[in-house]
């Protein structure tokens, strides 16, 4: 019997781990978006799900989230994106997207710029302030 609630715990717990969630600034009034409409945003494209939503952040604090959130929602590796973000740059006169390299920098970023948006683990958030889970990516 012991056993078995330990492995429920840890399984649990893994799971949590593993959840990654769009996240924004509290009060800033977002509201739950496609995958294909958080895949315009960073693609540097307007949202056209919600008109609350003014620029995306990256958050490459973490290698294996930033290659993850690649993968599930634009679909496409490191190197396909970056490669994009650059076109769009010289192309189309797209503003470069915003990349932070710690949760502190991120809730700042936040914060200040109140309708912006990023992706983060969910068991990050609690070390973050006034911020609010937009939805669960996967």
């Amino acid at each position: 019997m012991f056993v078995l609630l330990v492995f429920t715990l840890t399984a649990s717990s893994e799971e949590d781990e593993s959840k990654v969630a769009l996240i924004a600034a509290s009060g800033s009034g977002i509201e739950v978006m496609s995958h294909r409409d958080i895949r315009r945003l960073y693609l540097g494209l307007k949202s056209t799900d919600n008109e609350s939503v003014r620029s995306p952040v990256l958050n490459i604090q973490s290698e294996q989230l930033y290659d993850e959130f690649l993968k599930n929602i634009m679909r496409m590796t490191a190197s396909s994106y970056k490669r994009k973000q650059v076109k769009a740059i010289f192309r189309k006169g797209k503003e470069e997207i915003l990349e932070v390299t710690s949760l502190e920098e991120l809730n700042k970023h936040l914060q200040e710029n109140k309708g912006d948006v990023s992706f983060i683990e969910l068991t990050s958030i609690e070390s973050m302030e006034n911020i609010e889970v937009v939805q669960i990516l996967w």
